[in-house]
């Protein structure tokens, strides 16, 4: 059985040593990498070559969304799963726009993690539900305002 690669990436190294042990615990996954920066994760993303990359969201300096930028800018293929604990309509849509498969929130639990890393390998999207209708129902209220002003 082929293995799905993973390489995590959170500025705490107690969630990372979280989710290692929560991936290693199943057979097809495995973690090859992990870094605590973006500019690490760009690293490790380059030496590892994963199939997946487990990515906060939030850390210091460059955020999640600046390393999918820099992953699509360099053509590497690695599908994107972000783990956060809050995003508002606007970075989902950016997240969507730049490629990412699959959003996580970190209240979620941890057998979710794994079915989205399952799915989001298998070419699926996974994206957290409330937050995504939430979007769409700004877009849409944007789009209608937008609409009805230019009737004026």
């Amino acid at each position: 059985m082929k293995r799905i690669r993973i390489v995590l990436v959170d500025d705490h190294p107690i969630v990372l040593d979280g989710l290692e042990q929560l991936f290693n615990t199943e057979p097809d996954l495995e973690v090859v990498g992990r870094a605590t920066t973006s500019e690490g994760a760009l690293g490790a993303i380059d030496a590892f070559r994963p199939d997946i990359v487990v990515l906060d969201l939030a850390m210091p300096g460059h955020d999640g969304l600046w390393v999918v930028e820099q992953m699509n800018a360099r053509g590497i293929e690695t599908r994107v799963v972000l783990l956060t604990a809050h995003l508002d309509e606007m970075r989902l849509l950016e997240a969507v726009r730049l490629g990412v498969a699959g959003v996580v929130l970190k209240e979620m639990a941890p057998r979710l993690l794994v079915e989205c890393v399952r799915k989001v390998h298998a070419g699926e999207k996974w994206l957290e539900k409330q937050s995504v209708a939430r979007a769409i129902d700004r877009v849409a209220k944007r789009e209608s305002d937008l609409g009805s002003y230019r009737r004026s």
